[in-house]
């Protein structure tokens, strides 16, 4: 299944046209290193990703360039970010790479922030998803909240409420679970420890994680599925994932539990928070002043690469079924997910309010 996924996006991605092909001879990296800034420590998500993109890249850019990682850690990644935004050389051979924790930062203001990622030339966006699960001792029924909802207590992990992990906040807010309450200062690995200790009742994983790891024990019986947070289309239209398609979606949920359809200022938010959390998970952008044909370039090398054989039977392991979207339809996604609505912000933070946390996004 999981190939066949990722096989189908690379069609999709193939599909996509670039009318500035003629141009692409005029791009020749023949002789030159690109450096791809990495604004966290080695041996992390972004860095494993895009090394893995290396190879390839050096194969269908123009003139085969040597391709490098260079880490910049500091500042949940504020400092290589901040770094690219200062040194930016439009040439074709200086990127940043992001995660989610990049655009969290500029979406909730933080002062620190100089960087724009609204302002740069998207590259590829590398989807991930976001699943939440318990163990069959809390609730023996896939996709049922019931039990969750009806316990005076359901512990959760919180790394920090600065971070992406705020997000979890919000959706159990909006679920409608009065007994959930985040136990901040937990990593997404040590939250998991404790989940298995029995200590807190739900957990999360992204894709990779969740089919590495959760997958098997759903199929045991030792865990239960409870759901995803939901395939966001172009046309806004939210989908179940097709690796896990009986897994309902958010909105699914709510509209169960709360009894009502998303909509207004929750959907909003929930598209927003989507665009930051699945859609932009990972992305690779050039500065703001590169020429077109170097973008163009940068652009089809990524097309050529997601129908390269070796690369599909490689990224099945690697990235899992990953949503590959590469160039223009990348821009839009990051504008919402870089920049928040104030009707957005007024909803984390009072969810934020309601759980007694103090961190507030100004």
């Amino acid at each position: 299944m999981r190939k066949r996924s990722f096989l189908k996006t690379a069609a999709t991605i193939v599909a996509l046209s670039l009318s500035t092909a003629p141009a692409m001879a005029e791009v020749d990296f023949s002789g030159q290193t690109v450096t791809v800034i990495v604004p966290f420590g080695e041996g992390g998500g972004t860095s494993r990703i895009f090394g893995f993109f290396g190879p390839f890249l050096q194969k269908y850019l123009p003139g085969n360039p040597l391709v490098q990682m260079q880490n910049v850690p500091g500042g949940g990644s504020i400092k290589g970010a901040n770094q690219f935004h200062n040194t930016q050389t439009a040439d074709g051979t200086y990127l940043l790479a992001t995660s989610t924790s990049t655009v969290v930062n500029q979406a909730s203001r933080n002062p620190l922030v100089e960087y724009d990622l609204s302002a740069y030339q998207p590259v590829a966006l590398i989807g991930s998803e976001t699943h939440w699960f318990t163990s069959a001792s809390v609730s023996s029924t896939p996709y049922d909240f019931t039990p969750l909802v009806d316990r005076p207590l359901m512990l959760y992990a919180l790394n920090s409420p600065s971070s992406a992990d705020l997000f979890h906040v919000w959706v159990f807010d909006k679920l409608g679970i009065k007994g959930a309450k985040p136990i901040p200062g937990l990593s997404s690995s040590a939250g998991y420890q404790a989940f298995l200790r029995g200590e807190i009742q739900v957990s999360s994983h992204g894709t990779a994680n969740y089919l590495r790891q959760v997958a098997p024990e759903l199929e045991s019986g030792a865990f239960t599925d409870l759901m995803s947070f939901g395939l966001v289309r172009e046309d806004g239209s939210v989908d179940r994932m097709p690796y896990s398609p009986d897994t309902p979606t958010f909105p699914e949920q709510y509209k169960l539990i709360q009894g009502k359809t998303l909509e207004g200022a929750d959907l909003e938010a929930y598209l927003a928070i989507n665009a930051i959390w699945n859609q932009a998970s990972k992305a690779l952008f050039l500065p703001t002043d590169t020429p077109e044909d170097i973008v163009t370039a940068w652009r089809l090398a990524f097309k050529k690469i997601a129908t390269d054989p070796e690369f599909i039977a490689a990224a099945a392991e690697t990235l899992g079924p990953a949503e590959l979207i590469i160039g223009d339809a990348a821009g839009p996604i990051i504008k919402s997910a870089a920049t928040l609505s104030d009707a957005t912000i007024e909803q984390l933070n009072a969810a934020l309010k309601a759980n007694k946390l103090t961190f507030r996004i100004k």
